[in-house]
């Protein structure tokens, strides 16, 4: 049987409360990808138990995830759509399937440091920008974004894997 894992972080700005009230909303998900309150976990938002940021873990296997291009963009929007709900600044999530392992990352634009020169940030970083965000593919500091080796490996990017699969994804 083929099975993906899918796990990773939302790393909260500030307002821890309303990350978690949001998250505790969603319901029972009845669409595959499938992702509910139940795959997340909170973390404590006291000092000591955390320095500076909260981190959210999320974790989740699928069946047969990835092989059509609809299993990448319905994850994608889902996931956007909690991010466009909280109080984030940035989140990556790590996709080990049998088309092979990719992680997503997206940057908060209210909240990241582009310093001077956006369009180096941009290149440096490579990232491609939406009113919302910064999105990228690859393994990536949880501090400032700031993309691991593996990035440079163009099989990292599932444009280059998968022939129909466009950032950013088309809404439905």
């Amino acid at each position: 049987m083929e099975y993906t894992s899918i796990y990773g972080y939302i790393k909260i700005d500030r307002d821890y409360h309303k990350s978690v009230d949001f998250i505790k909303t969603l319901r029972k998900d009845n669409t595959y990808p499938f992702i509910n309150t139940n795959m997340f976990s909170f973390g404590d938002y006291e000092v000591p138990y955390y320095y500076e940021n909260m981190l959210f873990g999320f974790a989740a296997t699928y069946k047969y995830f990835g092989l059509d291009t609809s299993d990448w963009n319905d994850f994608i929007l889902k996931m956007e759509h909690i991010l466009r709900n909280i109080d984030f600044e940035n989140a990556q999530f790590h996709v080990e399937s049998a088309l092979g392992d990719y992680t997503l990352f997206w940057a908060n634009r209210k909240s990241a440091a582009t310093e001077k020169n956006e369009a180096g940030f941009l290149s440096e970083y490579r990232l491609i920008k939406t009113e919302e965000w910064y999105f990228g593919f690859g393994k990536r500091s949880p501090f400032i974004g700031y993309p691991d080796d593996e990035i440079a490996d163009p099989n990292q990017d599932l444009r280059n894997n998968i022939p129909d699969f466009v950032y950013p994804v088309p809404k439905k």
